[in-house]
């Protein structure tokens, strides 16, 4: 059973997920900066408070506390959406030039399809 458990830990499907986990949660302290300083006061210098919170509220039913959830959801949502796209955009030329065939690669291509065609002929 201890050679079972160590074999799951180590396998690279659980390995990776930590550091994606340990990644997301660094990456969330950025998003989470970048919304609360920079486009929630670019939004409220724009329709004023952008606070919900305490002023949305029905006989205690504090409603506001989740429009304010939906809208930092979406926020932050579209914010990794951006910067996603900004990351793809930077390392999709850098994959296209590790994708490139090497001179070795055409080279070989070009002495099988010529045995093909020898021994078609022959």
């Amino acid at each position: 059973m201890w050679q079972e458990f160590k074999d799951f830990i180590l396998r690279g499907n659980v390995l990776d997920l930590a550091v994606a986990v340990v990644i997301g949660a660094a990456f969330s302290k950025i998003v989470t900066a970048l919304v609360e300083n920079i486009i929630m006061p670019s939004i409220a210098l724009i329709f004023g408070n952008t606070d919900f919170t305490s002023e949305w509220a029905y006989r205690g039913i504090t409603y506001g506390v989740f429009i304010q959830a939906i809208i930092d959801f979406l926020i932050i949502a579209a914010a990794i959406f951006v910067f996603i796209k900004a990351v793809n955009l930077l390392t999709r030329n850098r994959f296209v030039e590790e994708a490139a065939e090497d001179e070795q690669t055409v080279l070989l291509r070009e002495i099988r399809d010529a045995l093909k065609k020898e021994d078609a002929n022959s």
